[in-house]
């Protein structure tokens, strides 16, 4: 039986994405020694600014970009190919802005990663649920570019909860329910869409345990 072969979910943004990569350039080894990660770099205007200035032609830039990705995976072999992430700022905060209930302009100085760092991060000012599903949008439009079943990936709970500051819940079990049903409703949602290929990336889980 034939080892299926996949990738992480990021890739490379192409150069006509309306955003950039969350990591450093791989050839510049001085930027990425000095890295702390995605939270001490994310901004909480860059985003917004990118798709602003790319105006009109930011859908068809991201089109032209999901499918230059989904193409080099193909050609290279690729049994389940991913959409890149191309749309996604990072991995975390791309499925966050589709959760009412956390606030990207109001932002909390706060120690993450178990004191690894500080960062200032999204807050939760309110109920968490979804609000905006995005996902099995996602997957249709990167499964029209090839006839490989498509991988979606998404952040878990734990991951989230520990990238984002709570002035809302001060009870963990509370914000972790509804933010669990939250990505649940997102999940089935995927689903729904006849996604197969649905990964969950958990790396907080797999430092507290």
């Amino acid at each position: 039986m034939k080892i299926k072969t996949t990738t992480i979910g990021a890739y490379p943004k192409p150069s006509c994405t309306p955003i950039g990569d969350w990591f450093p350039d791989a050839e510049d080894q001085e930027a990425k020694g000095a890295d702390k990660g995605l939270l001490q770099r994310w901004s909480i205007t860059d985003y917004e600014e990118n798709i602003t200035k790319a105006g009109e032609s930011a859908e068809t830039d991201f089109l032209n970009a999901i499918q230059e990705v989904v193409d080099d995976q193909v050609q290279a072999g690729i049994d389940i190919p991913t959409d890149g992430e191309v749309r996604r700022e990072n991995y975390i905060y791309y499925q966050c802005r589709r959760i009412t209930g956390i606030d990207f302009h109001t932002v909390t100085h706060k120690s993450v990663r178990s004191g690894a760092f500080e960062a200032n991060l999204p807050t939760i000012t309110g109920p968490i649920s979804l609000s905006k599903p995005m996902l099995a949008h996602d997957y249709r439009t990167a499964q029209k570019f090839c006839s490989n079943p498509v991988k979606i990936t998404i952040p878990g709970p734990m991951t989230i909860t520990d990238s984002i500051a709570d002035d809302f819940y001060n009870n963990g079990k509370k914000l972790g329910i509804d933010l669990a049903n939250a990505l649940n409703s997102e999940i089935l949602n995927l689903v729904e869409a006849g996604c197969k290929n649905i990964q969950v990336d958990e790396p907080v889980f797999a430092r507290k345990t």
